[in-house]
């Protein structure tokens, strides 16, 4: 698979051309969700566009994207769904012909939302299957609730397993492992730093699908990754200085953002940034690496960027498909009830 790389970047990289005509949009839906956007919308990102869905008027008046849709109207009059899954269900499926018009036909679809409340909880599964319906691949990207958000967990973990059913991948971001990826972090900053992380996961991916790269992703590449690619996990690192492959490997590898099982997992999505010094030969060691433990058939991709705000640094982000977490899933048997109970 490397040696593919190597002689597409060597051979000038061609797809880009044939990538202009894919369309890719983000979709933020419920509070969660629409800051992420909000985030991504200020970034400035031109490889997507951005949509903004929300059952509360308030807040989608405060987030900033290319479309804000405020769904439910006739339902909840712009008040928001008060943290009732089935109420923000009901908003999308009464204004359902709006919302396929406005989220149209596309290729590739991020949805990002926050499992456990009420509209992203209710409102996602219909909106990623109103974006399936017209042709699109949909990627979830949701973050899962605090454990000390106990009342959140079991809604998000109903809201989970629509998402898994709907979607092509679903990747899932604990909250929990926020903790551990930044121990020091206070709560309300953990939520920026969710936000943060599927920013710079979507924005890397539709960059590297659509702007020319130190090695290219096309849409055909990240379609037959996340096909069916179910529960996924994304992970992410970085490294610098004379070690920088090494550690950037080193340090992806051990901030996973999801308790899983990698048993049996279907593929990876790599995505590396880095200053005007990361060479072809940098790039490839550090996928190279990251993949020697993975089974030989696993389908994996890469792409990878120049960044010359990351100098003498570089960066990793992996989104890993097909991974296991029955707890995340709320489908462990009885006899796990205790660890259940000391996860929670």
């Amino acid at each position: 698979m490397f040696d593919d790389i190597i002689k597409s970047a060597k051979e000038g990289n061609p797809p880009e051309l044939e990538n202009a005509a894919i369309r890719i949009s983000v979709i933020g839906v419920g509070g969660a969700g629409c800051n992420c956007v909000n985030r991504i919308y200020s970034g400035g990102i031109k490889s997507a566009r951005t949509l903004a869905v929300n059952t509360d008027g308030k807040h989608l008046n405060m987030i900033g994207a290319h479309k804000k849709i405020l769904i439910g109207r006739t339902v909840t009059r712009g008040l928001g769904a008060g943290g009732d899954a089935s109420v923000a269900r009901k908003c999308a499926e009464v204004d359902h012909n709006m919302l396929r018009d406005e989220v149209g036909e596309n290729e590739l679809v991020f949805l990002c939302a926050g499992m456990g409340g009420g509209t992203g909880g209710g409102a996602s599964a219909p909106i990623a299957q109103i974006a399936k319906d017209q042709g699109a691949t949909v990627v979830a990207m949701v973050t899962y609730p605090f454990a000390l958000e106990r009342v959140r967990i079991k809604k998000a973990q109903q809201s989970l397993n629509e998402l898994v059913e709907v979607c092509d991948t679903v990747v899932v971001i604990d909250n929990n492992r926020l903790a551990e990826y930044a121990p020091n972090l206070p709560i309300n900053k953990a939520f920026e730093l969710a936000d943060s992380i599927t920013t710079r996961a979507v924005s890397g991916i539709s960059d590297t699908i659509m702007f020319p790269s130190l090695i290219n992703v096309d849409y055909a590449d990240v379609k037959s990754v996340m096909d069916r690619g179910g529960l996924s996990m994304i992970s992410l690192g970085k490294g610098s200085g004379h070690n920088k492959v090494v550690d950037v490997v080193k340090d992806t590898l051990e901030h996973p953002l999801l308790d899983v099982d990698y048993e049996g997992a279907k593929g990876c999505l790599i995505h590396l940034e880095g200053g005007q010094d990361l060479s072809l030969g940098d790039a490839i060691a550090a996928g190279e690496s990251l993949t020697a433990s993975f089974d030989d058939s696993s389908n994996i991709k890469m792409g990878a960027r120049i960044n010359p705000a990351l100098n003498d640094a570089i960066s990793m982000t992996a989104i890993i498909t097909g991974v296991k977490s029955p707890y995340i899933l709320g489908k462990a048997d009885d006899s796990s009830s205790s660890d259940e109970l000391e996860f929670l």
